[in-house]
């Protein structure tokens, strides 16, 4: 039901102060992914002695925790099923296309990337050009921090409102209400302290319509369904979702303050220091007080230390032993690989020895995860197709509940592996298509692949028709060749 302009701008602010509560979350969880992150260890008197030595440094993990489970999650393909089991459906040709248009092979792996940074990700469609003759749907990744999506009370899939808000480069601040019925467009100046724009949250001008006409702030929404859809990660049912790194922060700063312990000790003690005893200085002739110059005891190797006292001894401290540092940075790398379930190898610079068995038994758990993942994620990504054919008034997959996602393999095997995981499932009788859907291969693939099939078979066939009426051995005949004309009277 449509609203009035009071109602919309009420529930603008309303998610205007629910999206500048996620700010400071969404921050740090970027912040800790990009490796900009202070020793959370580290005490006043460590910062008093080093000051800023260490500002710069991160050995930062997060990053791999975040990116080994996105990185293997990527969409192919969809289905949109008729409800007869007797005509499966095969991959959908117009999600696909729709998906090449919008670059979705690439941005879909942000979506990803981003969903597991910052907990959250979202996908808007909307037409390309509404005014063309025949409108096509656009479909665009947004950030965590500019978008909000509202759902009907007791529900976590139906969706009431979304929000877009992001700064413009002209001094204002902009804003688009998405609503099932129609789309409120804002745009506010923002307040500015010596010529330098403040952050969105100091802005101080309260919404306006944006532009001059009427049709400019308000525009119908002929899809009747919130254009938005949220990528959760790790969705909970009232908990709010968690970036995949979320449970190793704590470690990642302990790690971060033990290697710069290991590095503070290595330069002070890690080079053995040279000791003395016994030993005559030499004296002033005037005053008779000993000389202690320190370029006496700078050693090279064109130098050497003598002394006329018998007695005099030399020797060396013993080096700092940071073998215990690095006991402790492999406990705590062995942590976070068990509570992120990142396989070891992730965090081991060589691997030796290791049978091809244990290297599936360690990816175990990433490989679970992601399989769950790909559940959550299918059903955001099967709303978003459905959205785009509702743009293209295809109304009929628009609403079909039968969609589903075409995930590649989530698991890394050897090609002679999966090779022999195939023709194992070709022995129990599963049909070719879905063989090379299992061997990896991409919807587009198999159709150009069961193309050249029909070639080959078709020139096996007049290869073969060839030679019944010459005699010949059957021979493959030449791409576009067919077989010479027989003479008339001559025996078939």
């Amino acid at each position: 039901m449509p609203v009035t302009p009071q109602e919309a701008l009420q529930i603008t602010s309303v998610l205007e102060q629910e999206l500048d509560r996620r700010q400071r979350s969404i921050t740090l969880w970027n912040d800790i992914y990009k490796g900009n992150q202070n020793l959370g260890f580290a005490t006043d008197r460590f910062k008093a002695a080093f000051g800023g030595l260490f500002e710069g440094f991160s050995d930062n993990w997060s990053e791999v925790v975040c990116d080994a489970p996105s990185e293997r999650l990527c969409p192919v393909g969809f289905r949109f099923g008729t409800g007869d089991e007797k005509d499966p459906p095969a991959a959908d040709k117009g999600a696909q296309r729709i998906w090449q248009a919008s670059n979705m092979d690439a941005w879909s792996q942000v979506a990803h990337t981003e969903a597991s940074v910052k907990a959250r990700s979202f996908v808007l469609v909307w037409a390309d050009d509404p005014d063309a003759d025949e409108v096509e749907p656009e479909i665009t990744v947004e950030d965590a921090t500019q978008c909000i999506v509202a759902y009907e009370p007791g529900s976590r899939r139906k969706r009431k409102a979304a929000l877009k808000r992001f700064d413009g480069d002209d001094g204002y601040q902009y804003s688009t209400l998405y609503l099932r019925d129609e789309l409120w467009k804002w745009r506010r100046q923002k307040a500015t302290a010596s010529g330098l724009i403040l952050p969105s949250s100091m802005a101080l001008s309260r919404w306006e319509p944006r532009g001059d006409r009427p049709d400019q702030q308000r525009i119908d929404n002929p899809l009747k369904r919130v254009p938005m859809v949220e990528l959760r990660n790790r969705p909970r049912l009232i908990d709010d979702p968690t970036p995949e790194h979320r449970q190793v922060i704590p470690l990642q700063a302990a790690l971060g303050k033990l290697i710069a312990d290991m590095i503070t000790a290595s330069e002070a003690g890690a080079f053995p220091a040279r000791w003395g005893t016994g030993i005559d200085l030499p004296k002033d002739p005037i005053t008779g007080q000993e000389i202690d110059d320190p370029e006496l005891w700078r050693l090279a190797v064109n130098k050497m230390l003598r002394a006329s006292n018998p007695q005099a001894r030399f020797g060396n401290f013993e080096a700092a032993d940071l073998s215990n540092f690095v006991a402790g940075i492999t406990l705590l790398t062995e942590h976070i690989s068990a509570l992120s379930r990142t396989p070891p190898t992730y965090f081991m610079g060589k691997i030796q020895n290791v049978s091809a068995d244990a290297l599936t038994a360690a990816e175990a758990g990433l490989t679970s995860k992601c399989r769950i993942k790909t559940t959550f994620l299918g059903e955001d990504w099967e709303e978003v197709l459905r959205l785009a054919f509702l743009v293209k008034g295809d109304t009929k997959r628009g609403n079909n509940p039968l969609a589903e996602t075409i995930w590649r393999g989530v698991e890394y095997r050897t090609e002679a592996q999966h090779i022999d995981a195939v023709l194992k499932k070709k022995a129990l009788g599963v049909p070719w298509r879905q063989l090379m859907e299992d061997a990896g291969y991409t919807p587009t693939q198999i159709d150009r692949m069961e193309a050249m099939l029909e070639q080959d078979a078709n020139r096996a066939a007049r290869a073969l028709a060839f030679s019944g009426m010459t005699g010949e051995t059957p021979g493959e005949l030449e791409p576009g060749t067919e077989p010479a004309p027989q003479e008339e009277g001559a025996l078939v």
